[in-house]
């Protein structure tokens, strides 16, 4: 588990896989430990964001898509 920190709050996040998904995904969660959005990352292809039809915070959306950017 990591931890994402912005200006005004600090969330924390973790990398999941799932079998019917090539690639890996980032959920971040939200300061209760429920999964706020995910960040999936591909094998091949574009980064794609799931809010699961919330409002997110377009600097925690930007924070997150530069770890997911980042090499593992």
């Amino acid at each position: 588990m990591g931890t994402l920190t912005l200006q005004d709050r600090t969330v924390e996040y973790q990398w999941a896989t799932d079998v019917a998904f090539d690639g890996i995904r980032m959920e971040v969660l939200s300061d209760e430990g429920d999964l706020l959005f995910d960040v999936s990352v591909p094998d091949e292809g574009p980064i794609a964001i799931n809010t699961f039809g919330k409002e997110v915070a377009a600097n925690l959306v930007e924070a997150a898509i530069e770890i997911a950017r980042r090499p593992r």
